[in-house]
């Protein structure tokens, strides 16, 4: 049984399948399992579909192809659903600046240079603020007095905990290097020595 369901341009087909039915055509597979991860969402409203199953750091989506093994993301799959491969040097862009959602109406072809532009004008460059050399300071001085974590001063300093690994870098010297301030140096200290028999 089949059931089609046209909203806003946007052709969703629902298909239902008995336990004894077997897919055979690749298509109708990737179809299946692609809208079977994702998250329900109201198709009449313009809200993302939002990507449940495997998601990259980034927030990408990915599920494995099932002919090559190989994975591919979820929001390219489903543009090439409804229309057709991606031409070579393109890119498949997010309207709606959500990386999981996989919504066709929120897809859009487009160049390299295009998804840049975007990202410039919807404010995505950097992830992390960059620091002075007085926020460093502060930073070390902070970090001596042994009241605050890496992961507390990332959130102080950088606004999220996801800058740790900037923090640590910093404390340790390999970052910021003309910044003042007492440098930490802990390592793992020395190994002990083998036991004698």
């Amino acid at each position: 049984m089949q059931k089609s369901l046209v909203v806003r341009g946007e052709i969703f087909i629902v298909r239902r399948h008995l336990m004894s039915e077997t897919i055979t055509d690749d298509r109708e597979l990737l179809q299946v399992r692609l809208w079977a991860r994702v998250k329900p969402f109201n198709i009449r409203s313009n809200d993302c579909a939002l990507w449940g199953g495997h998601r990259l750091p980034a927030g990408y989506g990915t599920l494995q192809d099932p002919r090559t093994g190989k994975p591919i993301y979820a929001h390219r799959l489903s543009w090439e659903l409804i229309h057709g491969p991606i031409p070579e040097g393109h890119v498949i862009r997010h309207l709606c600046d959500n990386p999981s959602c996989v919504r066709p109406a929120h897809l859009k072809l487009g160049t390299q240079k295009e998804n840049m532009d975007d990202r410039k004008r919807n404010q995505r460059e950097k992830c992390l603020p960059d620091l002075t050399d007085e926020d460093v300071t502060a930073l070390l001085y902070c970090y001596q007095t042994g009241r605050w974590s890496q992961g507390d001063l990332a959130k102080m300093f950088l606004g999220s905990g996801a800058g740790q690994p900037t923090i640590q870098r910093i404390l340790s010297g390999k970052s910021y290097k003309k910044a003042k301030g007492p440098r930490t140096n802990k390592g793992r200290g020395r190994k002990p020595g083998r036991r004698k028999k």
